[in-house]
């Protein structure tokens, strides 16, 4: 029965590294205390959220692998761990053992008294009511002195709001860096498009990234996690998304924007510090992005391999500067590029610059990066400037005809009857 999954119940799988089990006792204590909130349901659903931050941070476990219901096992495991972590520290704070078998009842143990029953019974003494006040006297001062004793050896619990933990462990506790090189970008980027990883846990991920990448730009890498976020998410299969391309960015750079809310004032990036660095990091990667150059071929000696890597990586970068535009779009909408005073002017220039002069470049993908960014300065401009918007759309009306790409002509011909209907929608103050 022993070697029964079914009946043996380990408390915690011998597949597990050090580093996960560091990673499951650090949340122990806010596990703790949702148990003992009004919400219910609360404590579960954090174990299970923990669960799933496990899974993407370091997969699952070698003795899950291929099992059917791995995932749903595994939660249920982890929830159950917490459960009983807490409850035998609650059981032995308050002094507390779980009911022992009937065979180690019997026996003498620390938790029961030396009084034994004797089935021989012997006919009692007989004893008058003087000396039974002296006995009665006598047995309350042995009480008192044994209490007296107990009371030197034994110090009184200090009364204590908390549960405190304490795991006796050989295991090493690393540093924060060494911690924080589970937060990898694949991490990373999988945390921003999954749905059971919270905010403050993907706060608490890119921070432990940045502590142990330290540099003047320390979210920098998190800038490209979150491209590479958005790129899954669009390359992902038309039948299992439900929403659009602008909405999937938008619902990407939110969590985003709300994970930056928990910066501390000590994570700095370009000399902004706390939750608007986040915004900072955005807006340089796109003004880098809004500057367009191919990829230029070696001048002479190229093989027809080198030719063929060449051309894939031009189409690549070409559909990444699609993409940036596209998100360039999203954050203006979103206010990410005027986050703060001083650079609000410039963040504006940013966009405007953008979208007037792709539309006069050679180049048939910066006509495709304009039209997105001029979309978005449609959506978020006021109605003394629509015949402005009106005649540069045009301009790009005329480009329309020029592009040679299919995909990037359909891309372009949805976005000219979105952003007519947004200037349409102007004169009625609700252009969506």
């Amino acid at each position: 029965m022993a070697s029964d999954p079914r009946v043996s119940k380990p408390r915690l799988p011998k597949a597990y590294t050090d580093e996960q089990l560091i990673f499951l006792r650090s949340h122990i204590s806010g596990f703790e205390t949702r148990t003992r909130g009004h919400v219910r349901g609360d404590a579960k659903k954090f174990a299970l959220d923990r669960a799933n931050e496990f899974l993407v941070r370091f997969g699952m476990p070698e003795d899950l692998q291929g099992i059917d219901e791995a995932e749903p096992r595994f939660r249920e495991q982890i929830y159950n761990w917490y459960k009983n972590t807490v409850g035998r520290a609650r059981r032995k704070l308050e002094g507390r053992t779980r009911s022992k078998k009937p065979a180690e009842k019997v026996s003498g143990s620390p938790g029961h008294n030396s009084l034994t029953w004797s089935p021989n019974l012997e006919t009692p003494t007989t004893v008058s009511y003087a000396a039974q006040s002296d006995i009665a006297a006598q047995t309350a001062s042995s009480s008192s002195q044994q209490q007296q004793q107990s009371q030197q050896h034994v110090p009184p619990p200090q009364p204590t709001g908390h549960i405190q933990f304490s795991f006796q462990t050989n295991v090493t506790v690393p540093s924060a860096a060494t911690l924080a090189l589970n937060a990898s970008p694949n991490a990373l980027r999988d945390a921003f498009f999954t749905r059971g990883i919270d905010v403050p846990t993907l706060s608490s991920l890119i921070q432990s990234y940045v502590l142990s990448h330290p540099s003047p730009t320390p979210l920098n890498p998190i800038i490209d996690a979150l491209f590479a976020a958005v790129t899954s998410s669009l390359n992902a299969p038309t039948a299992s998304r439900t929403a659009s391309n602008h909405d999937t960015i938008v619902t990407i750079l939110r969590r985003f924007t709300e994970a930056c809310g928990y910066f501390p004032a000590t994570l700095v990036h370009a000399g902004v510090s706390g939750p608007v660095a986040g915004p900072r990091a955005l807006q340089m990667a796109i003004r880098k992005s809004s500057i367009w150059y191919p990829v230029l071929a070696p001048a002479s000696g190229t093989t027809m391999s080198d030719e063929m890597e060449r051309i894939a990586a031009d189409r690549q970068k070409r559909k990444d500067y699609i993409q940036w535009a596209q998100i360039h779009g999203a954050a203006l909408e979103l206010g990410l590029l005027s986050f703060r005073g001083d650079y609000a002017s410039t963040a504006e220039s940013l966009s405007e610059l953008m979208a007037r002069d792709a539309v006069w470049e050679t180049d048939e993908v910066e006509w495709v990066a304009g039209i997105f960014v001029l979309q978005s300065l449609i959506r978020t401009g006021s109605l003394a400037r629509k015949h402005e918007y009106e005649q540069l759309l045009s301009t790009y009306e005329g480009r329309w005809k020029e592009i040679k790409d299919e995909a990037r002509q359909a891309l372009v011909t949805e976005v000219l009857l979105s952003a007519q209907q947004d200037l349409a929608h102007m004169d009625e103050g609700r252009v969506q």
